[in-house]
């Protein structure tokens, strides 16, 4: 990464607010709370005696302990060092000795669960939701590990909004131009073309019709993929720092729940759409020299930037 970047696109200095996934849900158990590291801080999640999964700075404002190392008591967490107490708002509600628990507060997450994992906002509240697929169509969801690759989330996860890499690195005939729309949060281009290789658009489905694909990067953390033609699909992308740098990566997999070949050609378009990107980006050493055909990554770019950080 270049001296040159500034401002928050493709900055590893800065965590911008979003959704960003914490742990898997089996993970974390009724009244058991842990710490892990997460933008660049330590965060501490439990789930109480209800079920509902939360999740506070794990640095304790007393002293600074790790909350991860307490335990539940009553549905608060108790820290192990002075056995001070917080409810689920962060508020403290019991110190020993005092007869008014001190007025002190840890920083509390925003979280949901959803296709086995934990996600936290990384803010007081959310500014987005987490994009989901039509609550009634039937999906296939697959949700496989999470893997690392040595390049900036944001530049990761707006890799599909580079519509141009489409032709000259997945050899991508367009049949329309890529149309392009953005929201205060979201830049999202919509493809229309079909492979160069005979064979690809036989195996995709897509030798007497095109792939239309929708691909919206949402907040520089998150990106929805949905392929419309010729089999109906969805991809949950996201992208967070990693401990060692880099960019840790976690994808959702929403295929049809059909028997027969639209599951394998949807597997197929994925591929197609998505191999030998991994390979450029790992060697990748940004810096916003951004060209006429480089818009739709100029604007997330413009985006992010915009972007509040807490």
């Amino acid at each position: 990464m270049t001296a040159d970047v500034q401002g928050n696109f493709a900055n590893p200095a800065v965590d911008t607010q979003s959704w960003y996934v914490a742990i898997r849900s089996r993970d974390v158990r009724p009244g058991q709370i842990a710490s892990y590291p997460l933008l660049n801080r330590r965060i501490a999640i439990y789930r109480d005696r209800s079920g509902v999964v939360h999740a506070l700075d794990a640095r304790c404002p007393h002293l600074g302990a790790d909350l991860g190392q307490g335990r539940i008591v009553d549905d608060e967490v108790q820290c192990a060092f002075h056995n001070w107490r917080f409810g689920a708002d962060g508020k403290c509600r019991f110190a020993p000795g005092t007869v008014n628990p001190p007025e002190r507060q840890a920083r509390i997450y925003p979280v949901q669960e959803g296709w086995g994992l934990v996600w936290i906002f990384n803010g007081p509240r959310p500014l987005f939701a987490l994009p989901s697929p039509d609550a009634e169509t039937p999906y296939r969801v697959i949700v496989p590990s999470a893997q690392q690759i040595n390049c900036h989330p944001h530049l990761v996860v707006g890799n599909g909004l580079d519509t141009r890499h489409l032709e000259t690195l997945h050899s991508m005939r367009f049949t329309a131009p890529p149309k392009l729309c953005v929201s205060d949060f979201e830049v999202t281009a919509i493809v229309r073309g079909r492979p160069n290789s005979r064979f690809l658009r036989w195996i995709t489905g897509s030798s007497s019709r095109d792939i239309v694909a929708r691909f919206s990067a949402i907040g520089g953390n998150l990106a929805w993929a949905s392929v419309l033609k010729p089999v109906n699909f969805h991809v949950l992308f996201t992208g967070q720092p990693g401990e060692q740098g880099g960019c840790k990566t976690q994808t959702v997999v929403f295929l049809p729940k059909e028997v027969g070949m639209k599951p394998l050609q949807a597997l197929a378009l994925l591929y197609f759409l998505l191999h030998r990107d991994r390979g450029v980006l790992e060697r990748l050493d940004f810096h916003p020299a951004f060209a006429a055909d480089d818009e739709p990554l100029r604007l997330l770019s413009d985006v992010v930037n915009r972007m509040p950080i807490w």
